[in-house]
């Protein structure tokens, strides 16, 4: 069984949200999913990358909780992210995972946004291409890395408000 982008927001609606949500899938921490669930969970956790096999480590992700069952949801984000890091960092196996605070996604999107036009005005059409072509890749050809992206594009520009945008973006 699955459930669509959509259908996760939908749900995550219909019950009224969740303080936290962690997702011990691949490929949920792009920019996509987490826009569609936003309005409705505060923090998330997840990771940009397909997920090693062991996913989460459950035992390092609860323990804390169980000593410290009062903690926030930011605070057990945190623990979250920091468990499965130090996991995969034990056995030597790569791993994204990371917390976002979702009030900050109009940020984002108003950045990534500002970039995108600086990069339409200056004709830097040749240069995006080239750089989408470049950038880091996650699972499949399309899922492309937009930090790895604006890098490439910034290398390559010399129109001062591209860059501009560009450091704005990677900065937030």
């Amino acid at each position: 069984n699955h459930i669509t982008t959509p259908q996760m927001a939908a749900l995550l609606k219909d019950m009224g949200g969740v303080s936290l949500y962690g997702s011990d899938a691949c490929l949920m921490q792009m920019a996509e999913v987490v826009y569609e669930i936003k309005d409705y969970v505060p923090y998330i956790v997840g990771s940009e990358e397909t997920e090693p096999g062991d996913g989460y480590t459950y035992n390092d992700l609860l323990a804390p909780l169980a000593v410290k069952p009062a903690m926030d949801a930011e605070e057990l984000g945190k623990v979250a992210v920091n468990a499965y890091a130090d996991h995969y960092a034990g056995i030597n196996e790569g791993s994204t995972q990371s917390l976002i605070k979702s009030a900050a996604i109009p940020g984002f999107l108003a950045a990534a946004n500002d970039f995108a036009s600086a990069i339409t005005k200056a004709g830097e059409k040749e240069l995006a291409k080239t750089a989408m072509n470049g950038a880091q890749a996650y699972a499949f050809a399309e899922n492309k890395d937009l930090y790895h992206f604006t890098q490439l594009v910034l290398a390559g520009t010399k129109d001062a408000e591209v860059k501009a945008k560009g450091e704005a973006l990677m900065s937030y």
